[in-house]
């Protein structure tokens, strides 16, 4: 059985989406910026999905959990983690959905 996550897990999740959330609309977050690519916000709005992956790409970080998004077959590393496991990335890619969708869910 799953279970669910506690208010506290929550609330931080939501904190760590919201300090990369922009205020020029709805869905803008900051995103890593990776070799020649100029990619420094972008709106989950129009991404095709937004996962978790392990991520071994950075060096400081090994075998990390990285929140990404996908825009067809491009993928963009959201500016929230590295996390060190599976459950806070899920909690924190379920928090940037809540937040860049907040206003069409009323």
């Amino acid at each position: 059985m799953r279970v669910a996550p506690s208010p506290e897990e929550t609330q931080w999740a939501l904190a760590e989406a919201s300090a990369q959330a922009l205020t020029v609309a709805p869905g803008w977050f900051r995103a890593w910026q990776s070799g020649s690519e100029k990619w420094s916000a972008v709106n989950i709005r129009s991404a095709t999905q937004v996962i978790v992956k392990q991520s071994r790409e950075d060096d400081r970080h090994p075998d990390s959990w990285a929140v990404r998004a996908l825009f067809g077959a491009h993928s963009v590393e959201l500016h929230v983690g590295p996390y060190e496991n599976k459950a806070d990335a899920i909690l924190v890619a379920h928090a940037v959905l809540t937040l860049a969708y907040r206003d069409t869910l009323h």
